[in-house]
């Protein structure tokens, strides 16, 4: 799939979740970016099967997912943490900002994110 467009169909992900063992998501759900401040924008939101066994720290779990989220445009590498309020974090790669949080486990997964053109 690709991250472009002006909305995100996200399928069944076969893998989503930020750890080895961590369990699948259920299917994401469409988010139009329209009234946000990326309104030619795309974006995606999951529901996680399991809030346990993500990566140490935000960055990493955007790394994780660009390589196994299931989902083509989302970069490799250059994540930044752009904010973080209690539980949850913002990273950003060039144009794709994912939205991190924070298990129980103190393990960190992607539940979301978008790409603004």
């Amino acid at each position: 799939m690709d991250v472009s467009g002006s909305c995100l169909f996200v399928g069944l992900l076969a893998i989503t979740a930020c750890g080895s063992n961590a369990a699948p998501a259920a299917p994401a759900t469409v988010v139009h970016t329209a009234g946000s401040s990326c309104a030619n924008g795309s974006g995606f939101a999951l529901s996680l099967v399991s809030d346990r066994g993500g990566q140490p720290t935000p960055v990493a779990a955007a790394a994780w997912f660009a390589r196994h989220g299931g989902l083509t445009g989302i970069p490799a590498e250059g994540w930044r943490q752009v904010s973080r309020s209690g539980s949850g974090a913002t990273v950003k790669s060039g144009a794709v900002t994912l939205h991190v949080i924070q298990g129980p486990d103190r393990t960190w997964q992607v539940d979301g994110g978008n790409r603004c053109p």
